[in-house]
């Protein structure tokens, strides 16, 4: 296998990002069919030449080879274990796992002091693989197949718990809609544990540079798993640039989600690094509502 960590920005693939942030999509197709060879030139001529689903999180088979295979296994191992040293600090009874996908984490996470647990996710498959996660155990499990800004919206007066928890699935929310869930929690959750990744602010060129040599890694590590790369990875990508095109990821510096989650109301915010992930390294970050708020 060759090593795409070491490699440069495939220049085709730019060129055609590119055009696709013009609005282009002939022009992209073009500048690929013309110029570098390679899996990720491929997989992106492959997805702007189908009529291609704009959804890949409400069916999770995609998403679950993504989660199960490449550098995520163990992006997840040291995830978890993070997450448990933030349970173990402060045993929760109450936690709302937001964006829980098929549970892993959270059935890895949950320990004897827990007694309920709220799981918040968009697709029926990996609510139902989270639930049987958990099966079998006291703890009390409410599966909600929405997005978690309709669900805190949804909820009584007085409704919290004591940690919320949400491991790479925040940043789906549109920056102004993260701002509301955030101070939604504040309001709800005592303690607040979000895994992320501390992607750089750029934009441009500089950009679709980054995309391109981040998506050659990524390409690369599922080059066994083509659902992933057509499935999850392209419509993500493509989203990211191509006007009228879903977007389904919102990142940023962890430094603006340590601003966020203050400005929202939370104190004692921590980052902690997790992996140095093929997109951009993780980490996990805490915070505390402030005194008279939360569970």
């Amino acid at each position: 296998m060759s090593d795409a960590r070491s490699a440069p920005a495939p220049t085709g693939v730019v060129a055609a990002l590119g055009a696709l942030r013009d609005g282009d999509r002939a022009r992209a197709a073009a500048v690929l069919a013309a110029g570098d060879a390679g899996d990720l030139a491929a997989a992106l001529a492959r997805h702007l030449g189908r009529a291609s689903a704009d959804a890949v999180y409400d069916d999770g088979t995609a998403f679950a080879a993504f989660i199960g295979n490449g550098t995520n296994p163990e992006l997840y191992r040291r995830t978890i274990a993070a997450l448990s040293a933030v349970h173990a600090r402060r045993p929760p009874r109450t936690v709302l796992d937001i964006g829980c996908g098929d549970g892993r984490v959270t059935a890895a996470v949950v320990g004897g002091a827990v007694t309920d647990v709220d799981l918040v996710d968009p697709s029926a498959d990996l609510l139902a693989r989270a639930g049987a996660a958990l099966a079998g155990r006291p703890t009390r499990v409410a599966a909600h197949r929405t997005d978690v800004a309709r669900f805190l919206a949804g909820l009584p007066p007085g409704a919290g718990w004591d940690l919320a928890q949400s491991t790479f699935a925040l940043h789906t929310l549109p920056p102004a809609h993260r701002a509301d869930v955030l101070r939604g929690l504040a309001g709800r959750a005592r303690t607040v544990a979000i895994a992320e990744f501390d992607v750089p602010a750029l934009d441009g060129d500089a950009w679709t540079a980054h995309l391109a040599e981040r998506y050659a890694r990524g390409v690369d590590e599922y080059r066994d798993h083509p659902e992933v790369v057509d499935g999850f990875l392209m419509p993500v990508l493509v989203g990211q640039v191509e006007p009228g095109r879903a977007r389904h990821t919102f990142e940023q510096p962890a430094a603006a989600w340590e601003d966020d989650l203050r400005t929202a109301g939370f104190t004692a915010v921590t980052t902690v690094p997790l992996h140095a992930y093929w997109w951009a390294p993780a980490v996990l970050i805490t915070a505390e509502a402030a005194a008279g708020r939360g569970a």
